[in-house]
């Protein structure tokens, strides 16, 4: 028997509660888990177009990956061969950009992102609560019926894609440039070196960068392109960059903190610091976003440039989220960019020494037994502290769907540096020049870092100079550093006070251009701090 509507589901579903007893109920549901996979199948109702060209994006996407597969495969083999390695390598340079299932996923972007509506929003919400409901009563449904709980997560993230392109993608073009934003992601990988955007980029500016001015504390300038080699190594700006390096090689974490001038500005700031010399604080580092760095293709690619993109929400003083539902499913994805960096090292020491399945049984999930065998060999401080965070993030929660994918990337990127840009939009460019930074939430000291962590403040300027709209225009980038600064427990909790003297000290280094702090427009409130992190106080 068909279940073509919602209608069709509420009356069966209220007949069997009413014949069945909580616990026969449950049962009642695994016997007739093919009906709700059914359901599933049909739960975009009479949209025949749309469930056709859905269905044809679902095999085109298949067979993507399996090409991809195959791709893999025939190059690790050809590279074997001497005579053809440089070509294999050049070959896969340009199919770092060319993947097929990214390929596909971005034209069946297009379905969701032309749609005028999420049509099927109240059929899935059904069965989420159906799911929860079971759940309630001691039945994973997940786990008796994986592939109803993988349609369902499909479908899902197909009507959150068209939330998030109606609320992102206003414009046509922006639709037509629309990509895939996966909501059970929260790390998006870096650009390799080799893929065509990256090495775009890099073209550009060698063509369009005129200069790094290399800008020390008492105002003294040196340009990186004209000073002589040895007055570079001993500017003030390579000198405390040594010192960051010398800090990250004795495994503590770094911040660079700075302001966001220009959509490009975090890309800037790790181009210079690899122009520099030192790749080792830029190759593989992270950077926390929002969202609308995911809106359209040029956009996503040239983010993608600054590192590993870790989600969160936009400030709700600039970006009010209009779209009903969407707000809550970013925010538990910015819980999850939360769990991530803010994890004590007894965590981190778990993600390094556990596989996926362990990691999810002992930590997500909660298995008491397999908790404590996995920190047995800890120091009992270690272990409490792991513990005490667990509990106080309700870490099984926020994490219930945290992919393999994520694992492994995070897994290989966790003790790299960071890009925080704690304002709530570009920094402002005003009448006479001056960067004026605006928006600034100082609950990023405590949404992020952990006693240990170490503060860079950076000041770069000149980003919104050399990216005006879709091209890359002749001019100056300036940038001055200031000492690390070791973050302590005291500043953590007196954050209201500290994560603001950070951005002042920033403001007041001196650089080509002067930049202003206005504090009257700061976000202090408790909501914004859950709106930033997914997670209240």
């Amino acid at each position: 028997m068909k279940l073509p509507d919602k209608n069709a589901l509420v009356k069966w579903l209220a007949d069997a509660k009413e014949k069945y007893t909580p616990d026969e109920l449950t049962r009642f549901l695994v016997d007739n888990k093919e009906r709700l996979e059914e359901y599933i199948a049909h739960i975009d109702g009479n949209k025949i177009r749309y469930r056709f060209v859905d269905w044809i994006f679902s095999i085109f996407s298949r067979l993507a990956a399996v090409a991809d597969r195959i791709s893999l495969r025939v190059q690790l083999f050809l590279f074997k061969i001497p005579g053809l390695k440089g070509l294999v390598q050049n070959f896969r340079g340009w199919k770092n950009h060319l993947n097929f299932e990214e390929l596909i996923a971005f034209t069946r972007a297009k379905l969701y992102s032309l749609r005028r509506a999420p049509h099927n929003e109240k059929a899935i919400q059904m069965m989420e609560d159906i799911m929860a409901f079971a759940a309630s009563h001691g039945l994973d449904l997940n786990k008796q019926a994986p592939e109803l709980g993988r349609k369902l997560v499909e479908k899902k993230n197909q009507m959150l894609q068209h939330k998030f392109f109606r609320e992102f993608s206003k414009s046509r073009l922006e639709q037509l440039l629309a990509i895939p934003f996966s909501f059970n992601r929260c790390i998006f990988p870096v650009l390799p070196d080799t893929a065509f955007w990256h090495r775009f980029f890099e073209y550009q500016e060698r063509k369009q960068v005129i200069d790094i001015v290399l800008v020390a504390r008492n105002g003294d300038q040196l340009s990186f392109r004209h000073g002589h080699p040895e007055s570079i190594r001993s500017s003030e700006v390579v000198g405390i960059l040594r010192r960051l390096s010398a800090i990250k090689a004795a495994g503590r974490r770094i911040f660079f903190i700075g302001h966001h001038e220009g959509y490009l500005g975090p890309y800037f700031v790790r181009s210079v610091l690899r122009k520099l010399g030192f790749d080792n604080l830029a190759k593989n580092c992270n950077t926390i976003v929002g969202p609308r760095m995911f809106s359209n293709l040029v956009l996503r690619n040239g983010a993608a440039n600054v590192g590993n993109l870790f989600v969160t929400v936009p400030s709700r003083k600039t970006t009010a989220i209009k779209t009903e539902g969407l707000a809550e499913a970013l925010q538990q994805t910015a819980r999850k960019t939360r769990c991530l960096i803010k994890l004590p090292d007894a965590g981190l020491m778990l993600f390094e020494t556990l596989d996926y399945e362990a990691f999810m049984a002992s930590v997500v999930n909660g298995n008491a037994d397999t908790f404590q065998q996995n920190t047995a060999l800890m120091a009992t401080e270690q272990a409490a502290e792991l513990k005490a965070f667990l509990e106080a993030e309700n870490y099984g929660d926020a994490m219930r769907d945290f992919t393999r994918q994520d694992f492994e990337l995070f897994k290989s990127i966790m003790r790299e540096c960071f890009l925080l840009f704690p304002e709530g939009s570009r920094s402002h460019i005003g009448p006479n020049n001056e960067v004026i930074m605006k928006y600034v939430n100082p609950k990023y000291m405590p949404a992020y870092m952990r006693p240990g962590d170490y503060i860079a403040p950076v000041n770069l300027v000149g980003g919104a100079d050399l990216a005006r709209g879709w091209h890359l225009r002749p001019a100056r980038l300036g940038i001055c550093l200031d000492d690390p600064i070791e973050v302590t427990a005291e500043m953590i909790d007196n954050y209201q006070v500290e994560a603001l003297n950070v951005m002042r000290k920033i403001a007041a280094l001196p650089n080509i251009k002067p930049v202003r702090f206005e504090q009257d427009v700061e976000i202090e409130t408790d909501a914004d701090f859950s709106a930033m992190t997914g997670n209240p106080r």
